[in-house]
């Protein structure tokens, strides 16, 4: 548990509500997925109403537009996945724009071949009622794209979608667009799809080279104790989470001098797109400050770096070791 502005203590942060933006709290964290009113909230615009019934059009590159209700989709596969959703500018820490959860719909790409889309499509156009839109490449709607209408067995909430999403597993929250009403299956990405939500670099000689995000960065942070906190010596419990939208955890370590030495700590392994929750005992025997830190590693061998790229000129995919410092008394 932690205060939030007014004193009280709370599960998540209300930063913004108009466009709504809402971080969970992770050191009050205690389950394998957040409760839906701490799911984390990044709005890009206001909330649309509902409308009345749904609707979604496939149209664009496709040999047959459709107008699809949800009754149209009955005969698709229902599918279950639980997954890490996380915001590309979540920061490291434990107010976070990060969540996991048990996410249920179609396959995206079931839906879109209805509509038979034509060989030389390379991009699928996402529209929101909100107004938001985003190009993805075709094959990510192969790999695992769904059309998500219930989170955590419930119906999507307003605020999350409703009535339907996309949703990426292992991909940064900016292309999962909610309040889905139109898809355009095209052969070139939207104008402008090169302009927010890339890695920037310097260029040589000069300028700046923009390239897109990779998958979710392998990222683990540590939940209890919380920076600035005191803890009575002997034997303290540390505890954390890990996440990477590539792969499974294959490694999480801790070090509790700064980050000179490390050691394993335990965690039950989850699915690939899961976070995992890790703990360690540690011996605190000196009083004074001590400065913990955690790093994971994933079954592709990508590991958190010590510090930010210094090359990097954008404020995306940050996962660079969780440090925090706690007074022994």
């Amino acid at each position: 548990m932690s205060l939030n502005a007014s004193g009280l203590l709370a599960e998540h942060f209300v930063i913004s509500t108009h466009p709504l933006e809402v971080e969970s709290n992770l050191a009050s964290f205690d389950g394998p997925y957040t409760a839906i009113e701490d799911f984390y909230v990044r709005n890009h615009h206001d909330t649309p109403p509902p409308s009345a019934p749904p609707m979604l059009r496939v149209e664009g590159e496709v040999a047959k537009r459709l107008r699809l209700a949800p009754g149209d989709l009955t005969h698709i596969k229902r599918l279950q996945l639980s997954a890490v959703l996380e915001c590309a500018g979540n920061p490291v820490g434990t107010s976070a724009l990060v969540s996991n959860g048990l996410w249920e719909g179609w396959s995206l790409w079931d839906v879109i071949e209805l509509a038979h889309p034509s060989r030389p499509a390379m991009f699928v156009h996402l529209f929101g009622r909100d107004g938001y839109a985003r190009s993805i490449p075709i094959d990510r709607t192969r790999d695992g794209g769904m059309l998500a209408t219930h989170l955590n067995g419930r119906r999507l909430q307003p605020d999350h979608g409703a009535p339907w999403r996309a949703f990426f597993p292992g991909w940064y929250g900016m292309d999962s667009v909610k309040w889905l009403e139109r898809i355009v299956i095209s052969a070139s990405a939207l104008p402008n799809a090169d302009s927010e939500y890339v890695e920037m670099r310097p260029a040589t000689p000069i300028g700046i080279t923009r390239g897109p995000l990779p998958r979710i960065e392998v990222k683990s942070i540590i939940t209890f104790p919380v920076e600035r906190s005191a803890v009575h010596r002997g034997k303290v419990e540390i505890r954390g989470l890990a996440w990477s939208g590539a792969d499974t955890i294959a490694k999480v370590e801790l070090s509790s001098d700064g980050g000179t030495n490390w050691h394993d700590v335990e965690f039950s392994p989850g699915n690939r797109y899961d976070w995992v929750l890790w703990r360690a005992s540690v011996q605190l025997s000196q009083p004074g400050t001590v400065d913990l830190a955690c790093r994971a590693t994933d079954a592709q061998a990508r590991t958190q770096p010590a510090q930010r790229d210094a090359e990097r000129l954008d404020g995306y995919a940050q996962n660079w070791y969780h440090r925090v410092q706690v007074l022994v008394v």
